[in-house]
């Protein structure tokens, strides 16, 4: 017993020596690589101070801020020379009936308050809105000839149409009440002898570019697909109705 303790010391001696030896030798190798790696820092550091100072690149500068356009026909032409032919021709409508139309349209079609550059005013867009849809000139056309960019177009047209359909146009097409039914129907008797009549209808058909998907519900009795518009007049010829939709609805 007294031999296997004495081994077993001994062993235990020898293996303390060895783990003592190799964690020395790690440290020495921890070192080494340590004292390597600040020695390559320090090179790499001299090297670049000895070389040549590299030109820095230019600046690089907008290409372009604004592109120059011209609202020379509508400031000068238009609102300086139009006779008022002229302006229905284009416009489709009267100097007076444009004002109002324009102060219907101020509280959704008015410039921000706060812009970068100079807005467009209300007038304007109302007038490039009027061109747009009483002539069916492409957007491009109409961004040249009022001097702005043809997505300004668009996004004034679609502004003009949906802020009508929410406000304006709900209060100035109406169905007639009992009392106003019976004096449109006056009038008309008095004019055209004839009785009860409180509007004339009639309708149109609008050409379109069809969706892929239901295009079948686009074509009329006629083969080629539209929009039905069909409306009804009092005795001055004032919209009392308005209904759009395509053939295949059946019409109110």
């Amino acid at each position: 017993m007294e031999v296997f303790r004495l081994l077993s010391r001994v062993v235990a001696i020898v293996f303390s020596l060895l783990l003592k030896q190799q964690l020395a030798t790690n440290a020495l190798l921890l070192d080494a690589l340590q004292r390597r790696r600040r020695e390559e820092e320090a090179f790499i550091v001299s090297a670049v101070q000895c070389l040549p100072a590299l030109p820095m690149p230019p600046p690089k500068t907008k290409k372009l801020w604004m592109k120059i356009r011209s609202k020379d026909w509508w400031e000068r032409v238009v609102l300086l020379e139009f006779t008022d032919l002229e302006w229905k021709q284009n416009f489709r409508m009267t100097r007076s009936s444009f004002t109002k139309l324009c102060g219907l349209a101020e509280g959704f079609m008015a410039p921000d308050e706060v812009t970068i550059r100079a807005p467009i005013p209300c007038m304007m867009r109302v007038a490039i809105v009027l061109y747009r849809l009483g002539s069916c000139a492409e957007y491009r056309l109409v961004s040249n000839q009022f001097g702005i960019h043809k997505s300004t177009v668009k996004k004034f047209t679609y502004m003009f149409c949906q802020g009508m359909l929410k406000g304006p146009i709900k209060e100035l097409i109406q169905m007639p009440n009992e009392e106003e039914a019976s004096e449109i129907a006056t009038r008309f008797e008095a004019a055209h002898f004839i009785p009860q009549i409180m509007g004339l209808i009639d309708g149109t058909h609008i050409p379109i570019l069809p969706p892929s998907d239901g295009f079948k519900d686009f074509v009329n009795r006629k083969g080629w697909t539209s929009y039905v518009l069909q409306a009804v007049v009092d005795d001055r010829c004032w919209y009392i109705i308005i209904l759009i939709h395509c053939t295949s609805f059946p019409t109110a």
